[in-house]
């Protein structure tokens, strides 16, 4: 199927299970013959849901989304314990589930929430001297052990029917699953692997909002944008329309005054300009004045995809 027409935006897919958050990002991008993409929050192979694909021009509003809190959905196996703590790997232990293993598991719960220290899973894409620990571990060199602080706002049982049970799991971004089902496990005293794992929300992006590849595939180069996300009242930082003049002042670098009528502005915070329904730089309010950090180029980046829309402030 030829690509469309490249065009900058952010595409939520629903990330189907056995494809890599990379390869199904490059499948995206050349659907939508973009020049460059990447993605916010790599899902495990085995995972599914929101992986949201930014595409040219919107790559570069990376920074203000990736620290967005995240909630997933994970079925926990108990009784059997694997090396990469998940479906795909190799059995490296089984034991009895025991009779009240929903009440261990929810006493175990509290201990885990909040800011912790959480293992890295030695199947992981985290580096060691610049060399993935997964790679390290295929290749019989072993990772060392190593810990993360990472923030678990909530996990709540969803569905108790062992040794099958699933959780909902609100926490912060770099937070591995994976560990967290294997670590409860081990509170029941019996080991788990997550059979599976579905991530609802990425950030402002969810589930419900999310496209697939085959709709993508299915759909004509024409329909394409239209399956952009919508971007207004999603961005973390205030906006402020701009007019022609103005963009051509940051356009080269230099700051602006903006319209006292558009209410206050956080001193040093960081501002988007928008201008005809999208995007255009990204910038710094300081001393009174907005000064241009990125420029989105010409087009910008359209905040309601291929449709046009007058900007309010978050």
């Amino acid at each position: 199927m030829p690509a469309s027409t490249a065009t900058a935006g952010i595409v939520v897919l629903d990330k189907p299970a056995d494809v890599t958050s990379n390869r199904a990002t490059r499948r995206v991008q050349r659907l939508f013959g973009a020049r460059a993409a990447g993605h916010l929050g790599t899902l495990d192979p085995f995972a599914t849901g929101v992986l949201p694909v930014m595409l040219d021009e919107a790559t570069r509003l990376a920074p203000l989304l990736e620290g967005g809190a995240k909630t997933y959905l994970a079925e926990i196996a108990l009784g059997i314990a694997t090396d990469t703590l998940d479906r795909d790997g190799e059995i490296v232990s089984r034991r009895p589930v025991p009779a009240d293993a929903i009440d261990l598991l929810a006493a175990a719960i509290p201990a885990m929430t909040g800011c912790i220290r959480q293992a890295v899973p030695a199947y992981s894409a985290a580096k060691v001297a610049g060399v993935r620990r997964c790679d390290l571990v295929r290749d019989g060199r072993g990772a060392p052990p190593t810990e993360k602080d990472v923030e678990i706002a909530s996990i709540r049982i969803v569905e108790a029917a062992p040794p099958r049970v699933t959780i909902e799991v609100v926490c912060g971004p770099g937070t591995y699953v994976r560990q967290l089902v294997a670590d409860l496990g081990e509170a029941v005293g019996c080991g788990a692997h997550a059979a599976a794992l579905r991530r609802t929300r990425s950030g402002p992006f969810r589930v419900e909002d999310a496209v697939t590849l085959d709709l993508l595939e299915r759909a004509g180069a024409a329909e394409r944008p239209g399956f952009l996300a919508d971007l207004r009242g999603r961005l973390p930082c205030p906006a402020i329309d701009a007019d022609a003049g103005a963009l051509e002042t940051l356009s080269h670098g230099r700051p602006v005054e903006p319209d006292p009528s558009g209410g206050a502005l956080p001193e040093g915070g960081t501002v988007l300009v928008a201008s005809g329904g999208s995007l255009r730089a990204i910038a710094v309010f300081r001393s009174g004045l907005v000064h241009p950090r990125r420029w989105l180029g010409p087009a910008g980046v359209p905040l309601g995809g291929v449709r046009s829309a007058v900007l309010s402030c978050p």
